[in-house]
């Protein structure tokens, strides 16, 4: 081989080392993007069971870097707009559905473990168990169906969870967390209904496709 070949196939190969290079940074530096997700969940207030189902869809993601030592710990900060409705029995009290938008703080670890907090606004609607009968002007008694109460509402949750797709292939989060449902107006107040809620996310690419906001944080 000639010089000048020679030096052609250097020039070659640190060529093709600074695109592979180059290549791996961007992908280090660019943050693993979140998914759409649907949310299926038991939830229970108190010891009456019910059922939560939703949408979770990302709006945003920082990647932070911690340099410790020899290594990198990798951290996400993601969050959500979550679209949920929900519903609960209390037997001999009443029955209640809402809807709740919740704005949701997820701390997502590498290795797939994660902690969230999310703040939330909705409507209830609860309908009270039994049989329930209205006195009219004239003094007569009648029966009322679908008796009950609407209600502005705020929620507030914290929990903690597991996303399996960090690990392996499978696009699926389970979680659980607590949460207080405050309604009102409730007898000219408030009323605070404790609940606790055991569910699992699917992730699904091609459903409502979102586009994060994306940073990534060097420490």
């Amino acid at each position: 081989m000639s010089k000048r070949n020679f030096l052609k196939t250097i020039k070659s190969i640190l060529i093709l080392m600074l695109i592979i290079l180059t290549h791996n940074l961007k992908a280090q530096n660019t943050p693993e993007l979140p998914e759409t997700g649907v949310k299926v969940a038991y939830l229970s207030s108190i010891v009456y069971p019910g059922f939560k189902i939703g949408i979770e869809r990302p709006s945003s993601v920082i990647q932070l870097e911690k340099t410790r030592g020899q290594g990198t710990k990798t951290i996400f900060k993601e969050g959500y707009w979550t679209y949920n409705f929900g519903f609960y029995k209390h037997k001999t009290f009443h029955s209640n559905l809402h809807i709740l938008v919740e704005r949701q703080k997820r701390r997502q670890y590498s290795g797939g473990f994660f902690a969230e907090f999310a703040p939330g606004v909705g409507f209830s609607r609860t309908f009270l168990d039994g049989v329930t009968y209205q006195v009219a002007d004239n003094g007569t008694v009648n029966k009322k169906s679908a008796a009950g109460y609407n209600y502005a509402m705020l929620s507030i949750a914290g929990g903690i969870g597991y996303d399996f797709s960090r690990k392996t292939e499978k696009p699926v989060k389970l979680y659980f967390k607590t949460s207080a449902l405050f309604m009102a107006p409730y007898n000219s107040f408030l009323y605070v209904r404790p609940t606790l809620e055991l569910g699992a996310v699917y992730k699904l690419k091609s459903f409502w496709k979102a586009t994060p906001t994306t940073k990534t944080i060097k420490k």
